[in-house]
């Protein structure tokens, strides 16, 4: 048994599209403390976690934890049509297994997808001690990524006690430099570069607003941890470093 509503629909539309960014199928955990995923993506480039916590729920109900498999791109064209003001539940139907979606606003409006089988997979977070923290702004970093976009298909990120840097280097270079003071938070033990693929970076942050922090964590030449909110829920990404030739 589970049901779940959010108050407002489009928050979960916002998760989701996190999500599909990455995988087209996909396992979420219902537990009592919540809803989670964690997967990565077909490449194994990239890592997804996820957490939505029962907090976020108007009302939440569920007997035994669960997974729930489902087509995400299916989920996403679904919560595409989400309406303003429209409130979501989640539930499965008597037999478990399909999950059905009500959106109520103006109208009630009913879908329902069936649950798949996804193959198992032990996907375990990096165990990383970063160097470097930063917390930029989502629109200022997008806003970012479009310069170095114009110069390459990678961009290297880099800070150090004086700030934080992209760049991006091909015919062209693009350097986009911002001191500490004028990142929402900077903390640097040691200096931190890497490169990553741009178009990777860019789908990282499709969900994340224009004005939500995204805080970045870097190691030299090794994974980036991307981590921002929306609404209550959390969404953190890993993504492998590029490896330049020596």
């Amino acid at each position: 048994m589970f049901e779940a509503k959010l108050t407002d629909a489009k928050v979960f539309k916002d998760c989701v599209d996190a999500i599909v960014t990455l995988i087209d199928e996909g396992e979420f955990s219902a537990t009592k403390e919540g809803i989670t995923l964690r997967a990565m993506d077909p490449s194994q480039i990239a890592m997804v976690d996820f957490e939505l916590p029962r907090k976020a729920f108007e009302k939440y109900e569920l007997k035994g934890d669960l997974k729930i498999g489902l087509n995400l791109a299916d989920l996403s064209r679904i919560m595409s049509r989400v309406r303003a003001g429209e409130s979501l539940t989640l539930k499965l139907d008597d037999s478990a297994s399909r999950l059905l979606l009500i959106f109520k606003g103006k109208s009630t409006r009913r879908f329902n997808l069936p649950l798949i089988d996804v193959p198992a997979s032990a996907t375990k977070v990096p165990s990383i001690d970063f160097d470097a923290e930063i917390k930029i702004s989502g629109g200022v970093l997008k806003e970012s990524l479009k310069d170095a976009s114009l110069v390459s298909s990678h961009v290297t990120l880099l800070a150090d006690g004086k700030g934080f840097e992209i760049r991006a280097r091909g015919d062209k270079e693009a350097v986009v430099e911002f001191s500490k003071d004028v990142l929402l938070e900077h903390t640097v033990n040691k200096e931190a570069k890497a490169m990553f693929p741009l178009e990777y970076l860019n789908d990282l942050l499709k969900a994340v607003d224009s004005n939500g922090i995204v805080v970045l964590n870097l190691k030299t030449d090794a994974p980036l941890k991307v981590d921002y909110r929306i609404a209550d829920a959390r969404v953190t990404y890993y993504l492998a470093p590029r490896i330049e030739a020596a």
